[in-house]
């Protein structure tokens, strides 16, 4: 066996072992699992590797299958010396010149026999219509033209071994190995799998190492090579093999058709299996455990509806404030009376009335930024009109206040300035009033009573609806400020609990309201280091202050909701975990018959995406749902924004990358061999 071999032998030879041993450590000590062996198979022989139970035939072969790299020694595999390679070179190796066909079939479970036989082929970069044909070739060789759809579970052992013979034989290997490929397998059924190996090594000169304990299947074969110890003890030629039982028939011109299908060259270079077909394996692994998939995508979806929800109901609320806001009037300024001192404490803002019918006309008069000015007094009161009575906010002003409030009559005429001198005891009243006094009957015309004194009401308002503060704007009483002080409450010297002031424009807002703070501390002076005796308020900086507090309020209810899109994260990654442990035995196949690290770790990194991504599309449909009911119950114009749809979805797919990764990079780091006898 040690001789030199002639070119012309050396390129006749599929595999070369020379000197091979394979120690491995157990505890202190050392076995030798191989010791020292050397072997040649050349091309078109049918060599069967024949020992007892730990006589070290399982590792040899692991060793001619390129699943294992020798201690010491080499290994030439088509002339390659693969004893060298690394994971990656190995697995490639597997990949073109090894079909493998194990004792157990090892058949991807719920997998067509077709897909089964076209898998070796993913992992080459060979394209669907070629893969599909060159499997449905290696199935009409094998005698399972009719098949071709059905799952291992709708096949016989037989026929199963056979899927697992065409699959070897698709990618036209330099070697065929076969690991106790009848074991499994009753006696007629064996002698039919014999035949048909018998059949490809003597009619179609493939070459075949068969690894078995039994004699009579080990007489099949030209040449018998028998392993004792981790040593070869006898390597015999058979000149006279065992003919076995009968194998399917297959005609001779389907045979040809499917060989010249078989040869034709594979990509040279290999491509692997990519995205699309990464994808494409993802997505059937799912289909077939439908219920775990949902569940496990669950977590996922729950998160992402919450963070939707609460995103919408976020930009519902700041959008109902904005237009409540906005029912105030345009570019308001509001001028509020400062704190007092009392007690040595200084007061709340409008704890001191120090703003007057002067102020409001001063402002009216010499601010040139401002359009409307209105003075404001203001006081809860009794209404009555018959037998109905309400408690509401009456107001006395001018009719300015009508303009600064942008505020229409719906009925009737808005009372003028005549009204105003001539303290006439009129009145307009909000929606929210006359449906209290005045439901059934038109309210223009009619006397109520206000506090003491009787109004006639010239006009209904039209509705505004609440205001930023949770008031009701439509719960309203509006009078002439002289009717107010002759009826309702006086305050002395003209005084008035604020003015109400609006700006010619947006673009002047700041600048009015520099003009009025300036112009009343002409006519307010106080001490040096003392606070102004008012405060002139930007309707635009409320604003905007409650837009930041809104927004914090939304970070937080997005922080609530996102915790449960954690833990859906961690529940994706649990159930990948889980997959890789039950899965492992088709992990060792894949790898087995070509799968290379990255395309384990592809494949179930994109099972995690596309578990966590469907997780975030369907969870994102549902926060619209929920927002859209939400909205409808609490009459909030939800929105969820585009960005935070985006981002969703990238998020829940970010998710499935980072809690995917542990499991597929667990998956695509276990040992063929270890995976293989996993049970």
């Amino acid at each position: 066996m040690g001789a030199a071999h002639t070119p012309d032998e050396a390129d006749d030879l599929v595999l070369s072992l020379r000197d091979v041993r394979k120690v491995y450590a157990s505890g202190e000590a050392e076995v030798a699992a191989l010791d020292g062996v050397s072997l040649d198979v050349r091309r078109g022989e049918f060599v069967a590797i024949v020992g007892t139970s730990g006589s070290g035939k399982s590792t040899l072969m692991n060793m001619i299958g390129c699943l294992d790299r020798p201690t010491s020694g080499t290994y030439h595999l088509v002339g390659h010396d693969v004893s060298a390679f690394d994971d990656t070179q190995r697995a490639e190796a597997r990949s073109r010149y090894v079909g493998f066909i194990f004792q157990g079939f090892n058949l991807l479970a719920r997998t067509s026999a077709v897909e089964n036989v076209e898998t070796p082929l993913l992992y080459l970069g060979v394209g669907h219509e070629e893969r599909r044909a060159r499997a449905l070739r290696a199935l009409d060789l094998v005698g399972l033209s009719g098949r071709v759809n059905n799952t291992p579970s709708q096949l016989s052992g037989g026929q199963q071994q056979r899927v697992a013979i065409a699959r070897a034989l698709v990618t036209n290997p330099a070697l065929l190995l076969a690991d106790e490929p009848t074991g499994n397998l009753d006696s007629r059924t064996t002698e039919e799998v014999l035949a048909l190996l018998q059949w490809l090594n003597r009619e179609r000169g493939v070459t075949l190492v068969m690894v078995t304990h039994e004699p009579d299947v080990a007489a099949c074969a030209s040449r018998v090579v028998t392993v004792r110890d981790g040593r070869i003890v006898s390597d015999v030629r058979n000149a006279s093999p065992r003919r076995a039982g009968q194998r399917s028939e297959v005609d001779d011109a389907t045979a040809e058709d499917a060989l010249a299908t078989l040869s034709a060259p594979l990509p040279e270079a290999r491509a692997g299996m990519g995205w699309t077909m990464a994808l494409t394996l993802a997505a059937r692994s799912l289909l077939r455990s439908k219920l775990r998939a949902a569940l496990t995508a669950l977590g996922i979806l729950i998160g992402i509806a919450a963070v939707v929800t609460m995103s919408a109901v976020g930009e519902g609320a700041k959008a109902r404030v904005r237009t409540q806001m906005s029912a105030l009037g345009a570019n308001l300024l509001v001028v509020m009376p400062g704190g007092g001192m009392a007690g040595g404490a200084r007061g709340a803002a409008g704890s001191v009335t120090s703003l007057t019918d002067d102020d409001a006309e001063a402002i009216a008069r010499e601010v040139p930024t401002v359009s409307h000015v209105a003075p404001v007094l203001a006081a809860n009161a009794q209404v009555v009109a018959g037998d109905q009575n309400a408690s509401t906010r009456v107001t006395g002003t001018t009719p300015r206040y009508f303009a600064v409030r942008a505020w229409a009559a719906s009925r009737g005429t808005l009372w003028d300035d005549d009204a105003v001198r001539a303290a006439q005891p009129v009145c307009a009243i909000g929606e929210t009033v006359r449906k209290a006094l005045f439901e059934n009957v038109d309210a223009v015309g009619r006397e109520m009573r206000v506090g003491r004194m009787t109004c006639t009401v010239v006009a209904t308002l039209a509705p505004k609806g609440q205001s930023g503060f949770g008031q009701d704007n439509d719960d309203a009483v509006l009078m002439p400020i002289s009717a107010f002080r002759a009826g309702i409450t006086r305050l002395p010297n003209g005084q008035v609990n604020m003015v109400m002031v609006t700006a010619r424009s947006a673009d002047v807002v700041h600048r009015a309201q520099f003009g009025v703070t300036e112009l009343l501390r002409q006519r307010h002076p106080v001490r040096a280091g003392e606070e102004d005796a008012f405060r002139v308020n930007n309707l635009s900086d409320i604003m905007s202050t409650f837009n930041e507090q809104m927004s914090l309020l939304s970070m937080v209810l997005l922080l609530v909701a996102s915790i449960s899109l954690l833990v859906g994260g961690i529940g994706v990654m649990n159930i990948m975990l889980v997959s890789v442990t039950e899965r492992t035995r088709e992990i060792g196949v894949r790898l087995a018959i070509g799968a290379q690290a990255d395309d384990i770790l592809t494949q179930f990194l994109f099972e995690a995406v596309m578990l966590a991504a469907v997780g975030g599309v369907v969870g994102l449909s549902l926060g619209y749902g929920a927002a859209a009911i939400l909205g409808h119950v609490t009459k909030l114009a939800m929105t969820v924004p585009p960005t935070i749809a985006f981002f969703s979805v990238l998020v829940s797919c970010g998710l499935g990358v980072v809690f995917g990764y542990v499991p597929a990079r667990r998956a695509a780091h276990l040992d063929p061999i270890d995976a293989l006898r996993r049970e």
